[in-house]
């Protein structure tokens, strides 16, 4: 047995982890249920590139997530499971960084228990299966900030091998991070000035590199000009209060948010947000300790604090205005969670008390597996798809769908693109245009009478609770009952579906 144990290195107890994390991730992924923020994707995915640059121009996010899921559109059609799996793969894809760079880079332990926590964290377990931007948004600002450092050790110890591919591959995810979500813009913004302030300082010593870092720069910052309209009216949008907001959620949200499950729109003060409060809060006391030992140990700290300075300092800009106008929401940290997992494993691998390290892997493996397996269970529950399932048993192709909810609307739409939709925009919000995501075949409206006057058939009504737009208009028309309504409470998102199908003379 000894002899067995001594054959086996850490390099294949990493691949081994990197392939139980795969799996583990993955387990709670091949469902076929969306909520609203996934129906927009899955809707834009259908366009082509030039009309997702301008419909997300008129939303809350760029546009390169939208496009690259668009050409999985292309190769695999409109499979929502594709989709997920899809954004599972950013993650993979870090994780076995952890392998393949970050063990190279600052050691095996290091990059071990960096594939561990990109795979185990309770986070990871949710966000890294949602169609949406933000796993790749962490994949993209972690590739950045690795190659930004090489970049910056190849300056501090004046070596050439390297030094421009560094600068270039950094440069290149800098652009990317940038089109893909706003706080990848503003980790970008920060580690570019990271680098313009060391090279600065050191520019008599690389004057070569200086004006490079120079030109790269230029370059970053043309290239974002053709996008700088949509994001002043978008910080304009989602800053005056469009649909972000500020409490005490918050509070508790952004600190624990890597040791979370549930999304931030099912907030709660439940066991596990307590849980996860609490983990959060001992995670950060042990890095404030860990530093605290490594600068009387004389130990190096520096690309960890410097992971924690970018991740801070992300929170810190979206802070500052928050209590003005809310910006800062928790969901979106997921676009630096690469770089905070890297800072917990750094801080982590320089821990000389192995059984503290076991303990703190032990705790988060316990955590990610109560995590996934809630998951799993709401995930894979049957209430999930029995409206849709309810609907296509039923549904004709000369019906049309109406809603005044568009979060239970947008679903619908993203599964029933073929059928005529009409979303009643009661609330008057400026959204038109970023709705044309679900066009042609849904448009926002504003009069649902005036809209139908003319129409004659069956018309499927879509509420969300309690019917209510069915007992204060719809009725007062006499239009017939064919069926319903019927009442679905899914276990995904928590969301309620009230249809009715009518008939109209």
């Amino acid at each position: 047995m000894k002899q067995l144990l001594a054959k086996i290195k850490t390099k294949h107890l990493h691949i081994a982890i990197i392939i139980l994390g795969i799996a583990f991730i993955s387990l709670a992924a091949f469902h076929p249920d969306i909520w609203f923020d996934e129906s927009y994707s899955v809707a834009i995915a259908k366009h082509n590139f030039a009309d997702i640059w301008t419909i997300t121009g008129n939303d809350v996010h760029p546009p390169v997530y939208y496009w690259m899921l668009h050409i999985v559109f292309l190769i695999f059609g409109n499979n929502v499971t594709i989709f997920r799996l899809f954004s599972v793969l950013s993650i993979v894809i870090m994780g076995i960084m952890g392998y393949t760079h970050i063990r190279k880079d600052f050691g095996e332990k290091t990059g071990f228990l960096f594939s561990f926590l990109a795979y185990f964290m309770p986070v990871m377990c949710t966000y890294s299966q949602e169609i949406r931007m933000y796993s790749w948004a962490c994949l993209f600002t972690f590739v950045m900030s690795i190659y930004a450092y090489r970049f910056y050790q190849n300056l501090k110890n004046n070596e050439t091998k390297y030094k421009m591919k560094n600068l270039i591959v950094f440069g290149i995810f800098s652009m990317i991070c940038c089109y893909t979500h706003y706080y990848a813009l503003i980790t970008a913004c920060i580690v570019n000035l990271l680098l313009l302030i060391y090279v600065i300082k050191n520019r008599k010593n690389c004057k070569a590199d200086f004006r490079n870092f120079l030109i790269l720069a230029g370059i970053q910052i043309l290239l974002y000009i053709p996008w700088l309209g949509y994001l002043w009216k978008q910080i304009t949008h989602v800053g005056g209060g469009f649909w972000i907001g500020v409490g005490i959620n918050t509070l508790v949200e952004v600190p624990s948010f890597q040791f979370r499950r549930q999304l931030d729109t099912n907030f709660a003060f439940n066991t596990h947000t307590i849980v996860s409060l609490v983990a959060s809060l001992l995670m950060y006391a042990y890095i404030i300790y860990r530093m605290y030992r490594a600068k009387k140990e004389k130990d190096t700290m520096k690309p960890g604090v410097l992971a924690m300075v970018v991740y801070l300092g992300v929170i810190g800009i979206y802070l500052i205005p928050t209590f003005i106008s809310p910006v800062l929401f928790s969901r979106y940290l997921f676009a630096m969670t690469g770089i905070y997992l890297f800072a917990l494993a750094f801080f982590m691998a320089k821990e000389k008390r192995k059984w503290v390290t076991c303990f703190i892997c032990i705790a988060i493996l316990l955590l990610g597996t109560w995590s996934n397996m809630t998951n799993i269970a709401i995930n894979y529950d049957e209430s999930n798809m029995k409206q849709i399932e309810y609907m296509k048993e039923r549904i004709e192709t000369d019906d049309i769908i109406i809603y005044s909810n568009i979060g239970n609307g947008g679903v619908i739409a993203a599964f029933f693109p073929e059928n005529k939709q009409y979303f009643i925009n009661g609330a008057h919000w400026d959204v038109e245009e970023a709705y044309k995501s679900y066009g042609p075949g849904m448009e926002t409206i504003y009069d649902w009478k005036e809209t139908i006057k003319d129409y004659h058939g069956r018309i499927w009504l879509v509420d969300s609770e309690n019917l209510g737009l069915y007992h204060d208009e719809f009725e007062k028309e006499g239009m017939k009952v064919l069926a319903g309504p019927e009442r679905f409470d899914t276990r995904y998102q928590d969301y309620i579906y009230n249809i009715i199908l009518l008939e109209k003379e």
